[in-house]
């Protein structure tokens, strides 16, 4: 979802909550956080294919390629609210 778009669908969630409607502005929300971590679980999954498919090939990399899933599962970690 482009940054432009979750930040407006976060500014309509915290319009709702001003105007009481409390439940749908926490319904959209988590819907906002689901998204995002779908994707970036897609992303980081993707990564994770790559790497053992690396590490198939070239086994002696299997160092470097652990020190990279390190990295992918850090940076590729869905944000807390």
């Amino acid at each position: 979802m482009a940054n432009e778009t979750k930040a407006a669908a976060r500014q309509v969630a915290g319009h709702l909550a001003v105007k009481g409607h409390v439940e749908h502005a926490a319904r959209l929300q988590a819907a906002l956080d689901a998204a995002e971590g779908d994707l970036l679980g897609a992303v980081r999954e993707a990564c994770q294919t790559i790497l053992t498919a690396i590490e198939a090939i070239d086994p002696v990399s299997a160092i470097m390629v652990e020190d990279l899933r390190l990295a992918v599962n850090a940076r590729l970690r869905p944000s807390t609210p």
